[in-house]
């Protein structure tokens, strides 16, 4: 369901590759370094919150606003939130959009 959703956001095939890899998000030229900072925060936010430090939040003040940077935390919980009720009751992804 994500790879469809990156697909039709910009994703390039390789990039989708790269997020399925130990340490893909990493791999010189797949992901500039603005991308690089939110994958990492992400990470963060889902598995280990906790450890999410100013060094990180400075990373993404190189690139966002305040306000932007609390947009991007409320969407990654969002998605987080939705991906455990989903898959916690197991409903099957279906495609809705017209062309799909």
């Amino acid at each position: 369901m994500h790879a469809v959703s990156g697909k039709r956001h910009g994703l390039t095939d390789e990039q989708i590759s790269a997020l399925k890899e130990p340490g893909g998000k990493t791999w010189p030229g797949i992901f500039t370094v603005e991308e690089q900072a939110v994958l990492r925060y992400t990470d963060l936010l889902t598995t280990r919150p906790e450890n999410v430090e100013s060094a990180d939040l400075e990373a993404l003040s190189a690139h966002f606003s305040e306000q932007q940077i609390i947009e991007l935390a409320m969407v990654i919980a969002t998605a987080n939130w939705t991906t455990r009720i989903n898959e916690g009751l197991q409903v099957p992804w279906t495609d809705t959009r017209a062309d799909g």
